[in-house]
């Protein structure tokens, strides 16, 4: 059942975001769930994986800016 949530609320990041088509306009809260939530999945798909790695760009991003979201 916690996959099966983690699985949930991931994908429906995947979708925000293809919808938005840029995570800077995401706020830092959002941000920060959604980079716990890629370090604690263990079973990502290779979509899932791709969306976790943009997070982590855009976290980094952020931080150069001096902006620590996450």
């Amino acid at each position: 059942m916690k996959y099966l949530l983690s699985t949930m609320i991931l994908l429906s990041s995947l979708i925000v975001t293809a919808c938005n088509g840029s995570l800077s306009s995401i706020e830092g809260d959002e941000l920060r769930k959604r980079a716990y939530t890629c370090v604690i999945d263990t079973n990502l798909s290779a979509a899932e994986i791709q969306v976790c790695k943009n997070i982590q760009r855009e976290c980094q991003r952020r931080q150069k800016e001096g902006v620590f979201d996450c």
